[in-house]
């Protein structure tokens, strides 16, 4: 720092204002970081949004208890959509299950949105669940006596308290973003697999969730309504704030996806940015200088920047 008279030395903690006097107009809030240098990141997060500690389950007794989860930890944060990957039978599901409220694990201890989630009645903890998760299963779960629409509405109803009216518009405008508003009126028997599972997606996300948990969801689905489903999910995390969990065997959501967790038997091996999948570092541009031919001007070919073309100068 330089020198500064006695009467105008900063006092401690006014180190940021001093550092926005060098730099004028730049204040330190606003300076770049290395983790802009290929395109907007997400801010710094200061602490999970739910966080899962020495998280073990196993079924069955004896000699043939299997152990699904084991010793497993994870963070997942707000703003952020993460792909939990892995071989059949390593136990995604059930981590699913157990940091989403639906199934207590034998060991361990789960912290949503700075609570212990476990540490719960369990009148609290279906209200914890109507009033900040949503949920999307493989198996869509949907009530056989009730229409697409009123699928959502009692959602909102009972979870959010809204009226009717409001109810039904938000319902309505949910079910034609995935392309559902001719089916509005029809109860689950008379749609097909791939329609149930955009109507349970819609359920999940009418709500707007601070938590969502989503068990395959693209599975039924062909790849453009998938398409469809993914970028709403990522919607729903860059633009709500949510923190969205996909548990998927889906190669194509990889470019979606914020992180990737990895896990096989029962444990988690590892974990990357979605960038170190989905983006190949590109070479960097070298210059060749070629023989110039007789009576000609001197090219240089330019490999890598320019390839196949020269610049004659």
């Amino acid at each position: 720092m330089p020198y500064l008279p006695a009467e105008t030395r900063p006092r401690k903690g006014s180190e940021r204002k001093l550092m926005a006097g060098f730099f004028g107009w730049f204040a330190p809030s606003t300076l770049p970081t290395p983790n802009h240098a290929h395109g907007p990141r997400m801010p710094v997060q200061s602490a999970p949004y739910l966080e899962g500690r020495h998280l073990l389950k196993g079924f069955g007794q004896g000699d043939t208890r299997t152990v699904a989860v084991n010793e497993v930890a994870l963070q997942l944060y707000r703003n952020e959509l993460t792909l939990l990957m892995g071989p059949s039978g390593s136990g995604k599901s059930t981590l699913l299950a157990m940091i989403s409220g639906l199934l207590r694990p034998d060991q361990g201890q789960v912290l949503a949105m700075n609570q212990d989630l476990w540490n719960r009645s369990k009148v609290e903890m279906e209200r914890f669940r109507l009033q900040h998760c949503s949920y999307i299963f493989q198996g869509c779960n949907l009530f056989p006596a009730l229409t697409a629409r009123q699928q959502l509405e009692l959602v909102l109803r009972w979870g959010e308290g809204v009226s009717g009216r409001e109810a039904r518009r938000r319902a309505t405008e949910m079910l034609e973003q995935l392309g559902l508003a001719k089916k509005a009126h029809l109860r689950p028997a008379q749609l097909s697999g791939g329609e149930k599972q955009r109507v349970a997606i819609a359920r999940a996300l009418v709500k707007k969730p601070d938590l969502m948990f989503c068990d395959e969801p693209t599975s039924a689905l062909d790849w453009e309504n998938g398409q469809q489903v993914i970028q709403l999910l990522h919607q729903a995390a860059h633009e709500r704030s949510a923190m969205v969990l996909v548990v998927t065997h889906d190669a194509r959501l990889l470019e979606y996806a914020d992180r990737i967790l990895h896990m096989e038997d029962g444990r988690m091996l590892t974990e990357e940015p979605r960038k170190s999948v989905a983006v190949a570092e590109e070479p960097e541009p070298q210059i060749l200088q070629m023989p110039a031919p007789q009576g000609g001007p001197r090219r240089v070919a330019l490999s890598g920047l320019m390839e196949g073309m020269t610049v004659g100068f």
